[in-house]
């Protein structure tokens, strides 16, 4: 039988990258296995290992730092992911420790303000060439859970899809209300923490949980921009947060321990993102906060002064929506709500 040579050539070649592949997968997977530690980050953002490495380990001592994550949200609005399918089967192992090439489960459950930071998170990784799936399924390198605490039922099947999570072997990342109230919780104890005031460093839990670590980010000294990629669940409607926390001490109320004390975005950033997301086709746009009749009083403005900036910046047929507010602070601007409500149809709940 005759044989072609460039055949035979072509096939040794195949072989041969076959081998370094696994080769260079197997060698990682040993440097995973001697770097494995429990690794909490500090409000100062420093990995510091719980415990030391092993006399045998290679890696070294010092405290490291993750690189802090940003890119132009204009790029990644439409975006998914980088990385095709065929290039996941040809990289096999090795592609599970290359960051970006990963496949992340992201649930989020909770109020419209909650749904916003899993809108943001899902973008933000994105942009970076995750693949982002609501598919429960083997393949998921990352399960990224993004919580809420207001009611048990929600919080109760939290807490189970944690548990059945870590029994898969994948990295868990949680996020949201209930990790933040409760950031003790034993179900916590080896999984990792993103704050409601550190969602816009996802990428960086989302890298070093796949990589083994465990990191805390449970800081509130932050406050995430609004001009970040986001991925929303509706195209056409926009949930803008407009502030976060509250000025009330209810002691039925674990919401305030996750949110923290009032915090209110300016005026102009939101505006500026309102002209934003219009321009992108959105046709509904939510402002959504803990208690929207409370905003600005932080930073010496009001709702009816927000209100009468975005009116004049919203063109014909899209709609605004004021979300959940509590009585005390919104009956102090009833006259002014009422007033755009009759000029533009804004619906109040």
């Amino acid at each position: 039988m005759a044989v072609d040579i460039e055949d035979v050539g072509l096939m040794m070649g195949r072989v041969r990258r076959e081998d370094e592949l696994e080769v260079r997968r197997m060698r990682r997977e040993v440097e995973v296995e001697e770097r494995k530690r429990m690794i909490e980050l500090d409000d100062d953002s420093s990995l510091v290992p719980s415990s030391p490495p092993s006399v045998s380990s290679k890696t070294s001592t010092r405290s490291v730092t993750p690189t802090r994550r940003s890119r132009p949200s204009k790029e990644v609005y439409a975006k998914q992911s980088t990385v095709s399918k065929a290039d996941r089967k040809e990289f096999g192992g090795m592609g599970s420790m290359i960051p970006g090439m990963q496949r992340v489960f992201l649930k989020t459950q909770g109020c419209a303000h909650n749904v916003s930071d899993g809108e943001y998170m899902a973008g933000l990784l994105a942009s970076y060439g995750y693949e982002i799936t609501e598919t429960w399924s083997e393949e998921v390198d990352c399960f990224l859970f993004n919580s809420c605490t207001v009611k048990g039922p929600s919080q109760d099947s939290f807490l189970n899809m944690v548990a059945k999570a870590k029994s898969s072997g994948a990295a868990v990342v949680v996020a949201g209300c209930v990790p933040q109230g409760e950031p003790g919780r034993g179900e916590f104890d080896d999984v990792s923490i993103i704050g409601t005031q550190q969602i816009h460093r996802v990428v960086e839990v989302v890298e070093e949980a796949i990589k083994g670590n465990t990191v805390k980010l449970l800081g509130q000294r932050e406050r995430p921009a609004l001009e970040l990629p986001k991925i929303r669940r509706n195209a056409l409607v926009e949930i803008v947060p407009i502030s976060m926390g509250c000025l009330n001490h209810c002691t039925y109320c674990k919401t305030k321990h996750a949110r923290g004390d009032l915090v209110s975005y300016t005026p102009d950033s939101i505006v500026s993102r309102v002209r934003t997301v219009i321009s992108e086709g959105v046709r509904e746009v939510w402002l959504s906060s803990e208690d929207t009749g409370a905003y600005g009083k932080d930073i010496n403005v009001s709702l009816p002064y927000l209100l009468d900036a975005i009116v004049d910046a919203l063109p014909d047929g899209v709609m605004l929506r004021v979300g959940m507010t509590n009585p005390p602070h919104i009956l102090e601007h009833k006259e002014a709500v009422a007033r755009v409500s009759a000029c533009l149809g804004v619906r109040v709940r």
